[in-house]
């Protein structure tokens, strides 16, 4: 296949490809604040601006037959390796287990020894809230399926418009139901009007609930941003007797100190707090995180669905002294699960050429190659749409093992026929099959107790290199925080080069595999045709 763009900084397309990726997720358009480098969350992408450009010179000078490291956000050394391996290698913040805990953490960080990276901050994979986007649209479709598959005339109330918690008000609306969406920064509620993550914002609690009901009883969907504290506002819904048929949260919960905002701070309040006082700051935080936490479960109690989304919350509710806390259940285990034990999961094809025609035409043939799932049709016309894109075009889609199986058959021959400007890449979140090892979110309650059992992630990175992917990642803490979580990443760049079948092949489906073999190894029914001969899968 030919490209009508060629590499304007880099040796070839592999390295070219990486290179705008990490351009990306740090350019104003995407990352939540450049300026710090931190792409989500409190997630960075490179530990300083130095490390940047640093960076940047390797990869420009990088051949085929060479591999960077870089040790949480700073570039290592050039290896001489192969055209097969990796063109980059990241270890972000993995810290001996004894040692895994935010004071040492910080510590280390404050010497300029590591940094933070989330998951796909440090792995250079954030779309915007996109990616989140997706997850969230498909867990609220499972939560619907008990109303029919819809939430029409359904409201639900959680909090968080950041990088990831964005996403909750587009994907309740696509799934037909009301949102009201807490948030203490006005700034972000202005940022989400501003791109249609949100229709309408109040700063008054009886504005947004009288707005939802009427939402409800006409049966529109309707997103609102409320302005104000989360367990503030969660204790005044519930003091009012009012019943939310969702309850969750994706506030910032697995950093108490530089995420999360307590009740009795403003923004600019917490921001000097945080500096002035940081032992005052994590009190008050975990004050509020209980009351948070224990607004939600009131709201349980009086019949609302209620889940954590993956934040942590619940266990810093714990830590904090509220026992409760861990009544609460996870979206993994009741929603998703089930389908990630299949080998289900999330893909994020990225145009490497900034043409958002190449997203459109990738579109075209998923709608054209799974004409019978339902999800993703509704999904892809629905952001084509409404969805606009952060940075360089990307589409974010769940595909069952089956139709990855057929990906890797039929995308070959459809990029050269139809070639993009420039390649695409593919990546993912850090959360399905052998990805992640985390006790509080991915693999809790497995039924072999294996949650806290950190090898599959090790396992998937040293897969991945073996297999040819362009970039592999490994890194501690993600969602939940430092100590909390071992993940991995994995990117592909589809170059034209004759073993791209080769590659799709050992990539993709390698990790489908481990994936299931992880589920079926802690307890889960084993798939059929997940085996070859000789038993080489």
């Amino acid at each position: 296949m030919s490209y009508r763009m060629q590499p304007t900084h880099c040796q070839g397309w592999p390295q070219e490809g990486l290179y705008r990726l990490l351009e990306n997720v740090l350019s104003p358009a995407v990352a939540e604040n450049p300026y710090e480098w931190t792409v989500y969350g409190t997630g960075r992408a490179i530990r300083n601006k130095a490390a940047l450009l640093e960076t940047q010179n390797l990869l420009a000078d990088l051949r085929e037959d060479e591999t960077l490291l870089i040790q949480s956000g700073q570039p290592v050394a050039v290896f001489a390796t192969h055209p097969m391996a990796p063109r980059v290698l990241i270890s972000n913040g993995m810290l001996v287990p004894k040692w895994a805990n935010w004071d040492h953490h910080y510590q280390l960080e404050q010497k300029g020894l590591l940094m933070y990276g989330q998951s796909t901050a440090a792995s250079w994979a954030y779309i915007g809230a996109q990616g989140i986007l997706q997850n969230t649209y498909e867990t609220l479709r499972e939560v619907a399926e008990s109303w029919g598959g819809t939430l029409l005339g359904k409201w639900v109330l959680t909090s968080g418009l950041g990088g990831m918690g964005c996403a909750q008000p587009l994907a309740v609306k696509m799934n037909g139901g009301v949102a009201i969406v807490a948030e203490v920064s006005a700034e972000q509620i202005q940022r989400r009007l501003d791109t249609g993550y949100i229709d309408v914002a109040t700063n008054s609690i009886e504005n947004a609930l009288q707005m939802a009901q009427a939402a409800c009883r006409k049966k529109y969907p309707l997103s609102i941003g409320l302005l104000g504290h989360a367990g503030t506002i969660y204790d005044s819904i519930a003091n009012r007797g009012m019943v939310p048929d969702i309850v969750t949260d994706q506030t910032p919960a697995h950093d108490l100190l530089r995420g999360y905002i307590p009740d009795e701070c403003s923004v600019s309040e917490a921001l000097r707090l945080r500096t002035e006082n940081p032992s005052h700051y994590l009190t008050l935080s975990a004050q509020s995180v209980v009351r948070h936490t224990a607004a939600m479960l009131r709201f349980a109690k009086m019949g609302s669905i209620i889940f954590e989304y993956g934040n942590h919350l619940r266990a810093a509710a714990k830590e904090a002294g509220l026992e409760q806390a861990v009544n609460i259940p996870s979206f993994i285990t009741l929603f998703a699960r089930q389908r990630l034990s299949r080998g289900d999961g999330p893909l994020r094809f990225i145009a490497l050429s900034g043409k958002a025609q190449d997203i459109f035409q990738l579109d075209a043939a998923l709608l054209k190659h799974y004409p019978h799932n339902q999800r993703m049709t509704h999904w892809l016309h629905y952001a084509q749409e409404n969805v606009h894109f952060q940075g360089l075009p990307a589409r974010s889609v769940w595909l069952t093992y089956e139709e990855r199986e057929q990906l890797c058959e039929w995308l070959p021959e459809y990029l050269n026929q139809q070639p993009p400007e420039a390649p695409l890449a593919i990546t993912r979140d850090h959360f399905a099959g052998s990805t992640m090892a985390s006790p509080h979110r991915e693999t809790e309650t497995m039924p072999d107790g294996s949650d806290a059992v950190a090898d599959w992630p090790i396992l998937n990175s040293l897969l991945m290199t073996a297999s040819g992917a362009t970039m592999v990642t490994v890194q501690q803490g993600g969602g939940v925080g430092v100590g909390q979580s071992l993940h991995s990443g994995m990117t592909l760049v589809l170059h034209s080069t004759e073993d791209l079948p080769t590659r799709l092949q050992r990539v993709l489906m390698g990790e489908a595999k481990l994936g299931v073999l992880r589920y079926q190894n802690a307890g889960y029914p084993p798939q059929p045709k997940r085996k070859g001969k000789d038993g080489v899968i």
